[in-house]
């Protein structure tokens, strides 16, 4: 099976809206030679303009107290969540949004509706990309060699359920600020997503329940799940389960910080 006979195999086809979470690192181990340009191009080939390719290019350019903080620059910062994100980037026909900390690249049919002035208050929750992927019927995220733990979509979702911390920094004992900085300027933020290695308990639940499936190849285990599904299914479980989206006590400082004062 080549790496195109596998993206079919998952299920993708044209006119879909698809949301990228990739591990090259993982891809290339289980397709030998492959390039991270030609992960691309058969992306966008089985997609299509008449679809969208989406795929996060988060650099996190937080204003800190300290005065030692990085200066988000859309044209040239450098993603910090992949090759794959990086190379799609810079790859022909995307555009890339303005949010400092939780910019996307964006590619076919998408484009009509977001640009690259998209930069809500709220980096992942209303006015972002992912609520625009919420309301499209045909659309997805992809998962090729990642979990949960990178699911940016759980952030949308804690926004929308309200779980009791959806507004609340964790991250004080980093000094920073809820505030992005970019080449335009400061923009103050309504929330900064937390820590989201404890999405796997979602994870682990969509399985159990069989309303997901994890597919195989190769060592390669990757996931094409509805948005619609994990809209419908996370707004059930955030609100009901949400002491399971916090990591175990003492392990991690950030959601340490969300357990004291909300539970």
């Amino acid at each position: 099976m080549n790496f195109k006979e596998y993206l079919f195999e998952l299920g993708l086809s044209a006119n879909q809206h698809i949301i990228v979470h990739s591990s090259f690192k993982k891809i290339i181990n289980s397709f030998h030679f492959i390039t991270p340009n030609e992960v691309i191009s058969e992306l966008k080939n089985i997609v299509s303009k008449s679809g969208s390719l989406i795929f996060p290019t988060f650099t996190y350019c937080f204003k800190k107290v300290s005065g030692d903080y990085e200066i988000f620059d859309r044209l040239k910062s450098k993603s910090k969540v992949g090759l794959l994100s990086e190379t799609f980037r810079l790859s022909d026909g995307v555009i890339r949004t303005s949010s400092p900390t939780h910019s996307f690249a964006l590619w076919g049919n998408v484009t009509k509706f977001l640009d690259e002035n998209n930069s809500p208050e709220s980096p992942l929750g209303a006015g972002s990309v992912l609520e625009w992927l919420t309301h499209q019927q045909n659309s997805f995220v992809l998962m090729l060699g990642t979990d949960f733990s990178s699911l940016s979509y759980g952030h949308y979702l804690e926004v929308a359920a309200k779980v009791p911390w959806f507004d609340y920094s964790p991250w004080d004992y980093m000094n920073v600020l809820p505030i992005g900085v970019s080449t335009k300027g400061e923009q103050q933020l309504e929330e900064i997503p937390g820590c989201a290695k404890s999405f796997v308990n979602f994870e682990s639940y969509l399985l159990k329940e069989n309303l997901i499936h994890r597919y195989g190849y190769e060592g390669l285990t990757s996931y094409f799940i509805s948005v619609k599904l994990l809209f419908d299914e996370g707004m059930k479980f955030f609100s009901s389960h949400y002491e399971k989206l916090l990591c175990e006590k003492n392990t991690c400082l950030a959601c340490d910080s969300r357990r004291r004062k909300f539970l």
